[in-house]
């Protein structure tokens, strides 16, 4: 009886050993045939185009002319005849003050004037007269001198009123605010019986007013890119309110004096804006091109590893290449030698890949 138990111990534990190792043996299997399954990766033919440098920062919008439309004198705001929003023309009336105690002050110093003028008539009819006798010895120097006083003293009151009335006319004509540009209302300040004195330092004006068909973007370019931004270089720009937007650029100016305390340089850029899409005091992105190549091998990052080597798909199998970069900006590598257009390369599943590796192109690539 003991033999038996012992017998099917040791048939039990065999039949557990042969089902372990054929497990065992399955897994092995599975992993063969795993590792012997090609690689899925995704390829891209060598291509050559335009291989552009750039310069990216960032920057506040301006517009290319604003101007606070305010009077040259105080008074109370008579009219407001614009509103945020309208475009408006250089020289159109926008806003004006009372002027009915002007107009008043006006007719004061016309009939002074006038006053004046007859006076200084008279007096110069006298001195012409007096004149005469004396270069006749009719009448004494002392006549003579009376007189030529009397004319001077005519003379004086004559153009002070004369200067009275162009103070006033020009008081008046600054009473009447204009347009000094086109451009569109931006924002109201005021409002009509307001009292308004420029003299106390209101700097907001009754209407700001922007040209806004172009903008600058301001920039602070470190020292060490300074020297690579030129006049005229063409630049993209995104806005951040628009960004799936890109619009061209053009560095209109740099200081050549650094900031005291930031130590950068000041760089605006002009964007065209005929349609009025780019609004100010947003921030924007600036692309500053500072090299351009013309048809150059291209590829992506993703295709280079190690910024060295590339990985070719050849029938079904991956080629291991050594190449020589050139430059390189956000996307792409400028490829000097070792591929040639045309050719096919691994853009993604390319890392740790085996020259002879069994690879195979992504289903839809």
């Amino acid at each position: 009886m003991w033999r038996i138990h012992m017998n099917k111990l040791i048939l039990t534990a065999i039949l557990v050993s042969v089902v372990l190792f054929s497990g065992c043996n399955n897994g092995n299997n599975k992993q063969t045939e795993y590792v012997k399954q090609p690689v899925k990766v995704k390829v891209e033919k060598v291509k050559k185009g335009e291989f552009i440098k750039k310069l990216n920062y960032k920057g506040t919008v301006s517009p290319w002319k604003r101007a606070n439309i305010g009077p040259d004198v105080s008074g109370r705001i008579d009219k407001i005849l614009k509103k945020e929003g309208d475009v408006v023309r250089k020289g159109a009336l926008l806003a004006q003050l009372d002027t009915t105690t002007m107009e008043l002050q006006k007719k004061q110093v016309e009939a002074a004037l006038e006053v004046a003028n007859a006076s200084y008539k008279d007096a110069k009819l006298n001195f012409d007269r007096i004149k005469k006798l004396y270069e006749k010895n009719a009448v004494s120097q002392m006549q003579f001198e009376k007189t030529q006083l009397a004319l001077e003293a005519a003379d004086t009151h004559k153009k002070s009123a004369e200067t009275n009335l162009n103070v006033l006319k020009h008081t008046l004509k600054n009473s009447y605010m204009t347009a000094p540009f086109d451009g569109i209302i931006t924002s109201k300040n005021h409002e009509e019986g307001d009292m308004i004195n420029p003299m106390m330092g209101m700097s907001t004006g009754v209407l700001t007013l922007m040209d806004l068909s172009k903008v600058k973007i301001n920039l602070n370019i470190p020292a060490e890119d300074i020297e690579k931004v030129k006049i005229n270089q063409h630049c993209r720009v995104i806005i951040d309110t628009l960004p799936d937007e890109q619009f061209p650029g053009k560095v209109y100016s740099k200081n050549l004096a650094a900031d005291p305390v930031s130590k950068t340089f000041k760089v605006d850029i002009l964007v065209p804006n005929p349609e009025i899409k780019i609004k100010a005091g947003v921030f924007a992105e600036v692309r500053i091109e500072i090299s351009k190549k013309e048809d150059v091998l291209l590829l992506p990052h993703s295709a280079v590893v190690e910024e060295k080597y590339v990985v070719l798909y050849n029938d079904g199998k991956a080629k291991v290449i050594e190449v020589q970069v050139g430059d390189k900006n956000e996307e792409f590598f400028e490829i000097l030698s070792g591929i040639t257009r045309g050719q096919s390369v691994v853009v993604e599943g390319n890392y740790d890949l085996k020259d002879g590796a069994l690879i195979t192109i992504k289903e839809g690539e």
